[in-house]
């Protein structure tokens, strides 16, 4: 698992460090770092990181 800061927060107790799964793990659950609730699926987070980047790059293109 990989300790990251994500612009998110858990639901649970407001942390903002999450525990990615790695290629190496069954797992894909996205889970808080602090007190290891369920925050998604890796692949969700995944979709919603990608969604967000090609929002700013179009931004970026209009500006």
């Amino acid at each position: 698992m990989l300790k990251v800061t994500l612009g998110l927060r858990c639901n649970v107790c407001g942390g903002e460090r999450f525990l990615l799964p790695t290629l190496h793990e069954a797992s894909e659950d996205v889970r808080c770092a602090d007190c290891s609730a369920f925050k998604c699926k890796n692949d969700d987070l995944e979709r919603a990181m990608s969604a967000v980047q090609r929002q700013k790059a179009a931004m970026a293109s209009v500006a």
